[in-house]
């Protein structure tokens, strides 16, 4: 059985994590945030993003203003930044097999093509992007209507908690990466229906094994 199989960007294809803390120290003081220490970092990581919000002292009102001044700022540093390793064979092989794959991203869409394209990476022919912080699980339920899927037909791939419950909204199935933002263990608990330690784990998704 085919399936759609749509990746989170950030975290997910590319290890963005340094471009990100980056851009937060240069641009984070402008919003009334204090300096952030790798130390306070690392505590954050285990967090939902609107612990995280609540935790920086960002009023909601400004947090999209503070994603498009975060984007701008990491944009640079993320076009140079390498794929995850071995993601590519990865997509690579899904695509042989059939699977038909995409990324969703709350990142500007012109962006994460520009990166797709820069990067070779293969078979991501639908890029959703400029979904705001919150705003996956709309844009879920739209690719699943779109692509007229049956529920688990599409697995949405990501590693944060927003993620999984914009997966879960949008009752399609999950699969949590540990090479992204948020430790595995954090995604773990929450129930995801994948774990993937490796992208090569990625490849049990099209399989239906958890």
């Amino acid at each position: 059985m085919s399936v759609r199989i749509l990746f989170d960007f950030d975290g997910t294809l590319v290890d963005s994590l340094e471009a990100a803390f980056k851009a937060f120290r240069q641009v984070g003081p402008e919003f009334g945030c204090a300096p952030l220490s790798r130390e306070r970092l690392e505590r954050l990581r285990g967090m939902h993003a609107l612990e995280v919000v609540h935790a920086l002292g960002v009023p909601m009102y400004r947090l999209p203003q503070l994603a498009t001044r975060m984007r701008r700022a990491m944009r640079a540093d993320l076009m140079e930044t390498a794929p995850i390793e071995g993601i590519g064979e990865v997509l690579e092989t899904l695509l042989q097999r059939g699977h038909r794959l995409g990324i969703l991203s709350s990142n500007a869409r012109a962006s994460v093509r520009e990166y797709v394209r820069r990067h070779r990476l293969p078979g991501l022919d639908v890029v959703v992007g400029g979904t705001g912080l919150f705003g996956k699980a709309g844009a879920l339920r739209r690719q699943a209507r779109m692509q007229g899927l049956e529920p688990g037909c599409l697995v949405y791939v990501g590693d944060e908690l927003r993620d999984l419950e914009a997966a879960r909204d949008a009752r399609v199935r999950f699969a949590a990466v540990a090479w992204g933002y948020t430790p595995l263990e954090s995604l773990a608990a929450a129930g995801p229906d994948f774990q993937c330690r490796h992208p090569r784990d990625l490849l049990s998704i099209a399989a239906g094994q958890p």
